[in-house]
């Protein structure tokens, strides 16, 4: 094989968390490795599989030593402890984010460099995914991120960011603690946002590839779809903002409340009318004229039906 200039090509980690996930993870690796970019190495942490998952990794280990390297968890660790380990293994330039279930398309690393490579202050950037379900319960759609580009780190805590297996990051740029370790499952919102920081501030530039590069798979035990659960923690992540960054204190505080708001729609959406209401009239407290949560706190007093 020809050397690679890494000035010209540098090297991407590209980093997979798995957890019992035999059914998928060939396809997950094959996907890294058959990246139309040449300079790509493929770090899978595997979080104590019970299954098959590790045996799988090996093979690939062993068909290609040095450009894949697996990290078997003697013990679970958890989502976040998970990725930690994968993060703090790569050695790339940039790194490249999936799991152990999600399918890169063959132009997506390449890509981003290329997008990177245009400006020495661009830290972060996703594109969109197609989000396909494993049961067919539903026909595959796109996911449009509502964040595009910017320099405001503030956005990402306002609109909020890219699918995981849609974002890259400049290694340089990283949080040296890597994902907060108090956020056990949602950790990747903090980790974005904590790259575009320099000394607690905005620095440099989050950005948009055009088209559609990976597909996300939905399934039954995916973490994304327990809203509420999920929704929880996404206000510790902002708490932990509000704490840590007094600059982003203000912006931190206004999306709890919305987040408070989702769900309360969620709960809505359950017929938790009563818990609803609970937590819809704390929204309104926080803000009296959110016309919305008004809305929806009126439904939850009304014959019972599912809110639009």
């Amino acid at each position: 094989m020809a050397s690679i200039d890494s000035a010209i090509t540098p090297l991407v980690s590209i980093s997979i968390i798995s957890c019992n996930q035999q059914d998928y993870i060939a396809e997950a690796i094959e996907s890294a490795l058959t990246q139309t970019y040449p300079n790509v190495e493929v770090v899978v942490a595997d979080d104590a599989s019970t299954d098959e998952t590790q045996a799988i990794i090996r093979r690939y280990e062993r068909a290609h030593p040095g450009r894949v390297r697996g990290i078997f968890n003697p013990a679970r660790l958890g989502i976040t402890a998970n990725s930690n380990v994968a993060l703090f293994a790569c050695r790339g330039d940039f790194v490249a984010f999936m799991g152990g279930d999600d399918v890169l398309l063959p132009d997506k690393i390449a890509a981003q460099v290329a997008w990177f490579k245009v400006d020495p202050r661009r830290r972060v950037c996703g594109h969109q995914v197609e989000v396909f379900y494993e049961d067919g319960s539903r026909p595959p759609h796109d996911f449009s991120p509502g964040l595009m580009a910017g320099s405001d780190a503030a956005d990402i805590l306002r609109k909020g960011f890219y699918c995981a297996c849609a974002v890259m990051v400049r290694t340089s740029a990283m949080p040296a603690a890597g994902y907060e370790v108090q956020l056990p499952m949602v950790s990747d919102h903090m980790f974005w946002f904590e790259s575009m920081l320099t000394n607690g501030s905005s620095d440099g530039m989050f950005g948009f590839v055009p088209g559609i590069h990976a597909r996300y798979r939905r399934h039954a035990s995916n973490f994304t779809l327990r809203a509420i659960d999920g929704l929880s923690e996404v206000i510790r992540y902002y708490e932990i903002v509000a704490e840590r960054y007094p600059a982003f204190r203000r912006v931190a505080r206004r999306s709890i409340v919305e987040r408070h708001y989702d769900i309360g729609v969620a709960q809505l959406r359950l017929g938790q009318h009563g818990s609803a209401r609970r937590t819809l009239a704390g929204v309104i407290a926080q803000r009296p004229l959110f016309a919305k949560a008004w809305v929806r706190l009126v439904q939850t007093v009304l014959p019972s039906r599912a809110p639009a």
